[in-house]
């Protein structure tokens, strides 16, 4: 049994916690839960999204695009309530509004992670792209239409494997998160 520290920083307050893990299968204990997050929390979130198979979408005003099957990781930020907006998404049935929400109706949330307090999402994706330098742009202004950014969706085409490997290297921490939550 080995001991691990972790410290958590919400809104200024830092708590390190022990923790005992006997294997990496209990890493899992090292993730937060989406009920846990507090209301007033803030931040940037990754969609672990998966394709099961190629799909032809028109989100809002974009063009219409092949969207090929495979893994996709959506970049977000919520300025008030990040709980509120990871459940929206979550959600199956919503009005559609953001161009995600249009290819949530056919694709799978697989994992979210979230950056707290932390508001640069246009850094986050070049800092995904940086790491991930196979991975690309499926559709220009794919949430981003109000900065400068080429999207804010891309298409991870390297092995979907190793995303822990990247969740890592962004300092992301992974929400658990079930149906009843939503």
């Amino acid at each position: 049994m080995k001991n691990y520290y972790l410290t958590c920083l919400y809104h200024g307050c830092s708590l390190i916690t022990e923790i005992r893990m006997s294997s990496k299968k209990d890493y899992k204990k090292l993730d937060i839960s989406l009920a846990s997050l507090p209301k007033q929390s803030r931040g940037c979130y990754i969609l672990i999204i998966e394709l099961k198979e190629n799909l032809r979408l028109a989100a809002g005003r974009l063009p219409i695009q092949l969207f090929p099957q495979g893994t996709y990781l959506y970049v977000g930020r919520a300025k008030n309530n990040l709980a509120a907006r990871l459940k929206r998404h979550l959600k199956k049935k919503k009005k559609l509004f953001w161009h995600i929400d249009y290819l949530l109706e056919q694709a799978e949330i697989e994992e979210i992670w979230v950056k707290d307090s932390y508001l640069d999402e246009c850094q986050l994706v070049r800092n995904i792209k940086e790491i991930a330098s196979r991975s690309s742009f499926p559709l220009k202004k794919f949430g981003s239409s109000d900065c400068h950014c080429l999207s804010h969706l891309i298409y991870l085409s390297e092995n979907p494997d190793k995303l822990s490997l990247l969740r890592n290297k962004l300092s992301l921490q992974r929400i658990n998160f079930n149906e009843n939550q939503v």
